[in-house]
C-alpha cells in the first residue's frame, strides 16, 4: 500500500522493518538498501518512509531536477519488495530532535523494529542527526539498524546526484548502469505541431514535467511502451532550432516499427536506451529529413531489449 501521511498508516503489533531516505530515482544504491529491508531477518513488514516533496524545497532551498515522481517512486520500490510506502510531510517532521523522531515516529507511530539506510543518511532538526547518531539512538530505543555502504559500477558511485550529472550530459548509458533500469519520460500522449507528420516522421509526443530532470537535447534511441507492447523509436529530447524554437523542451518520438491507428490520449513510457547525437540547427528542411533517415538507420542497428542490472 502507498500512504501519503505517517498518521494514515497503521503498523503491524509484531513491528516493522523500515527503509528510510529521500530515494530520488530509486537507483542501485537505494535498491541496496530497499533489498536489505524487504528481505529483513524478521520477517517483518517492510516499510520504506520518505517524502511527498524534495525537503529542499520545505526549506526553501533551490531543488535539483527530479529523477522519478512519487508514483513512479513507489512502483520502483514495490518492484524492489516493499510492503508499504508512505510519503511523509517533510515540514511535520523538520522540528523534531533526532531523538524525537526516532522515539516518536520509528518506534512508537511505526512500531519498527528494524532500520535500515545509507551510509550519508541524516535525520532531525538542521540534519544534525548522522548514521552513528541512529544507531545509538535506535539501540536506545531496542531497534536494530543497517548502514548499507555505496554501490560502485565501474567506479562510479551510484548517487542521485551523479545520475542528474550524466542525464544532463547525454551519457544515458551510464545513469542507466547506475539507476539499474533505462531513465524514462512517460505521460499522456498530446498533440504537438504536427512537424514530424510534414516531414514524413509522425512522431508521439510526451510532455516533460515541471522541475523533473531533463536530457542532454539530441536524438536517443529508445523503446517506447504503449497499451502493453514495446516498439523502438528514435527519440528527440529538444527545442526544434531549425523549425522555430519552442519555450520548453519537447520528448517527440518516432516509432520505426509501427504502422496503425492514431495514438493521442494513451498512455504510454519512453525509455532511453543510447545518445545518438547533440541537437543542432540545420539550414533547411531538407537537410533535418536527411539527417532524420540517418539517424532511423543507425537506430535500427541499436540493441535496445539487452536486460538491464539489478
Amino acid at each position: 500500500m502507498v500512504y501519503q501521511a505517517i498518521t494514515d498508516y497503521i503498523p503491524r503489533a509484531d513491528g516493522t522493518a523500515v527503509a528510510l531516505g529521500c530515494f530520488d530515482g530509486v537507483h542501485r544504491g537505494h535498491r541496496a538498501v530497499l533489498k536489505k529491508c524487504a528481505e529483513n531477518r524478521g520477517g517483518l513488514r517492510s516499510v520504506a518512509l520518505t517524502f511527498a516533496e524534495n525537503p529542499a524545497a520545505a526549506l526553501g532551498k533551490d531543488c535539483p531536477p527530479t529523477l522519478t515522481d512519487n508514483a513512479r517512486k513507489a512502483a520502483l520500490m514495490k518492484e524492489v519488495g516493499i510492503g508499504d510506502v508512505i510519503f511523509a510531510d517533510f515540514s511535520a517532521l523538520r522540528a523534531l530532535s533526532p531523538e524525537e523522531f526516532v522515539r516518536d515516529i520509528l518506534r512508537d507511530r511505526l512500531n519498527a523494529k528494524s532500520i535500515f539506510c545509507g551510509f550519508n543518511y541524516r535525520f532531525g532538526k538542521n540534519g544534525a542527526g548522522d548514521t552513528e547518531k541512529l544507531r545509538e539512538l535506535c539501540a536506545r530505543y531496542g531497534m536494530e539498524t543497517e548502514i548499507v555502504a555505496p554501490v560502485y559500477v565501474d567506479g562510479d558511485a551510484a548517487s542521485s546526484t551523479r545520475i542528474r550529472e550524466l542525464i544532463a550530459a547525454g551519457e544515458i548509458e551510464r545513469a542507466n548502469a547506475l539507476l539499474g533500469y533505462r531513465f524514462s519520460i512517460e505521460g499522456d500522449i498530446g498533440h504537438g505541431n504536427h512537424l514530424g507528420t510534414a516531414m514524413g516522421f509522425p512522431t508521439v509526443n510526451l510532455p516533460i514535467g515541471e522541475g523533473m530532470a531533463t536530457p542532454r537535447y539530441g536524438v536517443y534511441a529508445s523503446r517506447m511502451a504503449i497499451g502493453g507492447r514495446v516498439y523502438r523509436g528514435a527519440t528527440n529530447i529538444g527545442v526544434h532550432p531549425t523549425v522555430g524554437e519552442n519555450a520548453r523542451p519537447l520528448c517527440e518520438t518516432f516509432l520505426l516499427d509501427y504502422r496503425g491507428e492514431e495514438l493521442y490520449g494513451k498512455h504510454a513510457v519512453c525509455e532511453l536506451v543510447q545518445f545518438v547525437r547533440g541537437e543542432r540547427k540545420f539550414g533547411s528542411m531538407d537537410e533535418l529529413v536527411a539527417q532524420v533517415e540517418r539517424d532511423c538507420e543507425r537506430i535500427a542497428a541499436i540493441e535496445i531489449d539487452a536486460k538491464m542490472p539489478k
